[in-house]
């Protein structure tokens, strides 16, 4: 099976038409979202005029077969992770006034408030998203793969905690481990060219006898252009193949 794996796409309408259309060339079997579809913040993106996170929404549904929620969709919509990491979020947080949840959270977590436009998504959009999940696996016919939008415990990325040394990856191997995945693949963290994690070691690229011995953890690079390109990732369950281009 050959999938295409997008993340991370910000609002960035423009960038997501092209990159779909570049996947359309690839004929994959299925294409899969990883988050974050909302999120245009100011510092950040430079595709003021073209954002558009309803259109980039309405692409998403009618071309991907799973969808998982990012941490900028949750807050878009107003609703608090169910899996979460360090910080635990009162349930009146979406009503606190930016001052209150920045005293609270002591930086535990992203904050949205000062620097984030609003998606102006439709009632429908709203309704969807509220329906997403925080993981999915899939399974193949040799494999069952995780998604997410970032790394257990932090799979909506609501943290700002970042995972970097091997030993932060200790969590998410046992979490994979007790779903019998082999394969995860998540977005979030904006790695230029994506990164291939296994539980001793990063990869420069992956083979095919990496994954028979060890679970593999990937991390996508993203949709959004930021400093360089956007990307995309393909991904052949069967040759092994792994493949970060350019949109």
């Amino acid at each position: 099976m050959k999938l295409a794996i997008l993340t991370d796409i910000h609002e960035d309408y423009e960038g997501l038409k092209f990159a779909l259309r570049k996947i359309e060339k690839k004929k994959c079997d299925q294409i899969i979202c990883l988050g974050d579809i909302s999120g245009f913040s100011v510092p950040h993106y430079k595709h003021f005029s073209s954002r558009d996170a309803h259109r980039s929404l309405q692409l998403i549904r009618d071309y991907c077969e799973i969808i998982i929620v990012g941490n900028h969709d949750l807050n878009a919509i107003k609703r608090i992770p169910i899996i979460t990491d360090q910080f635990h979020y009162p349930e009146n947080w979406f009503r606190m006034n930016y001052h209150d949840k920045k005293a609270i959270s002591k930086d535990m977590v992203w904050l949205y408030d000062h620097d984030e436009l609003s998606p102006l998504y439709t009632a429908d959009d709203i309704e969807f998203l509220s329906k997403l999940p925080e993981y999915h696996i899939l399974e193949d016919k040799e494999h069952q793969i995780l998604f997410s939008h970032y790394i257990f415990p932090n799979l909506t990325g609501s943290s700002k905690k970042f995972f970097d040394k091997m030993k932060d990856y200790d969590e998410h191997f046992s979490f994979m481990r007790d779903k019998e995945c082999q394969f995860s693949f998540c977005g979030h963290a904006h790695i230029p060219g994506g990164q291939i994690q296994s539980k001793s070691k990063k990869l420069k690229r992956l083979k095919s006898q990496d994954s028979k011995n060890e679970m593999i953890c990937i991390q996508c690079p993203p949709l959004v252009n930021t400093n360089r390109f956007g990307e995309f990732t393909i991904f052949d369950t069967e040759s092994m193949n792994l493949e970060f281009l350019k949109i």
